[in-house]
């Protein structure tokens, strides 16, 4: 990309041998035109557009000053530099009020021209690639920083090389907050004295916040941003916030990595009320759950005394509070539960052994979706009841509006009924298919299509995106598939949705 210059002097030779000293210069830059006094650029400026303007301060008609200032009101990201002489210099120094960028002595000294040339074309650039970057901000607000991260093309943009190549280590500071906390949080990061660097972005639609915080070396983040600092930094967040900060990281490709850490790291909140929470690389796992409650627990459940299985589950969490447990010891002896919850529902089933499948319920990240310990527990009493008990209405209930929420936060996901029915929520796939029609009006399928459609909507509408990433964005690896889907649904492509 060239940069467009215009040169105005009334001296014909002095503008010319400035417009021979830029050309030749070897800078991505092209002079539009030349001309003998602020009038003509004025006229010229109405019609067409400039990124650098050279102006002697005495002119004819209109002089560089008054030019300067229309610059400023009507171009203000055009620069401006004045050529004065030695006697014009107090009088030079007037345009400081029109923002001009620099002052060049007469007889134009071509190192000192194109010196500042270079200068100008280095802010523009970097005051470019912060525009784009801000833009892109507002585009992937739509997303969520899982999608970022793994479309590389999108992440590039918002992390140039350059950035990685620049610093040695970086930790990632993850949030659940409000817009106006983010904005909080990142201002009051932004200097600190031993950060080289702070990245941040906000996701709106999950109310999701990740700042990445560079340091000039290798040390504990307390003591990278000061320890007054981060007692300050605790102090502000809000009680409905939570923040998760990771591990030291290198290099771009630990992203995924440092974004993990900050979600094991606010599970946390489940046993302990607080909103700022560190990852620990070594935790130690207390066994929370005998093999003999286990039994009891299966056999409460094959019976039906559901009841008194809820009291094994309170009496797991009452164990936590009283032996202050991490939050891995907790989510162990929940794996264990369900277990259990999962071998009573095939053997009721009759599924034979080793068909199970696979257990959804396998990742440290899949407590993210819960805030207290009551939340947890809820969840796990609704399981509990699915599996033990069968057609009780509010039982019903829970199950989809669990579900409905599950598929409004994993829409992209390849989600199938089966999958659901079988892994996840232990019921029948013919019950769970009877269920869910009944309390939507949908089928699964229809459901879940014109779920994916609408925030396909919402991506063609807010977002520049391409349709090829708007179609994997919304669960479909297939752009041709997609825009089959959308056509017959919406009457028309998702190009033509856009443009309407």
């Amino acid at each position: 990309m060239n940069f467009k210059i215009l040169v105005a002097d009334d001296e014909y030779y002095a503008r010319k041998v400035l417009v021979m000293m830029l050309e030749k210069s070897g800078l991505p830059i092209l002079v539009e035109g030349d001309f003998e006094d602020g009038e003509e650029v004025i006229e010229y400026l109405q019609e067409n557009e400039a990124d650098i303007i050279i102006t002697d301060i005495r002119m004819p008609n209109l002089d560089g000053l008054e030019l300067a200032k229309y610059v400023q009101e009507h171009l203000p990201k055009c620069a401006v530099v004045v050529e004065t002489g030695y006697e014009d210099f107090q009088y030079a120094k007037k345009a400081l009020r029109y923002h001009v960028k620099d002052y060049l002595t007469k007889p134009i000294n071509e190192s000192e021209l194109l010196e500042c040339i270079k200068d100008i074309l280095i802010e523009k650039a970097k005051f470019d690639n912060l525009e784009n970057i801000n833009k892109l901000k507002g585009v992937v607000e739509n997303l969520d920083f899982a999608q970022l991260i793994h479309n590389k093309k999108l992440f590039d943009d918002m992390m140039p090389a350059d950035l990685w190549n620049a610093h040695s280590w970086f930790y990632m500071v993850k949030g659940e907050v409000s817009n106006s906390g983010y904005q909080k949080i990142e201002n009051y990061l932004q200097g600190k004295k031993n950060a080289s660097n702070i990245q941040s972005w906000y996701f709106k639609n999950k109310g999701e916040c990740i700042l990445l915080f560079f340091c000039k070396e290798k040390m504990d983040f307390k003591a990278c941003i000061g320890e007054a600092d981060f007692l300050q930094l605790r102090n502000s967040i809000g009680h409905n916030s939570w923040f998760g900060i990771s591990g030291i990281h290198k290099e771009r490709a630990e992203i995924e990595k440092a974004y993990r850490e900050c979600i094991y790291a606010i599970n946390n909140r489940i046993l302990i009320n607080d909103n700022l929470f560190f990852w620990k690389k070594e935790l130690e796992i207390t066994n929370l759950l005998e093999k003999e409650t286990l039994e009891i627990f299966s056999r409460f459940i094959e019976f039906g005394r559901i009841h008194e299985a809820e009291k094994i589950i309170d009496k797991l969490f009452a164990r936590c509070i009283k032996e202050h447990a991490n939050i891995y010891s907790l989510y162990n002896a929940v794996i264990q539960l369900f277990s259990v919850l999962r071998n009573n529902y095939y053997n009721r089933c009759q599924v034979p052994a080793g068909e199970g499948g696979y257990f959804l319920f396998d990742f440290k990240i899949d407590l993210y979706q819960f805030h207290t310990a009551d939340e947890l527990k809820e969840y796990l009493y609704m399981i509990l009841k699915e599996v033990g008990e069968k057609n009780e209405e509010d039982e019903n209930k829970l199950l989809i509006e669990n579900i409905l929420g599950y598929l409004e936060n994993h829409y992209a996901d390849d989600i199938t009924l089966n999958e659901l029915a079988e892994h996840k929520y232990f019921v029948s796939v013919g019950h769970l298919s009877r269920t869910f029609k009944n309390k939507t009006g949908q089928t699964f399928s229809k459901y879940l299509t014109e779920l994916r459609l609408k925030k396909a909507k919402e991506f063609l509408i807010n977002t520049d995106f391409d349709i090829t990433d708007i179609a994997t964005f919304t669960g479909y690896n297939d752009a041709s598939y997609f825009t089959q889907i959308f056509r017959k649904s919406c009457g028309m492509t998702p190009s033509e949705y856009r443009s309407m």
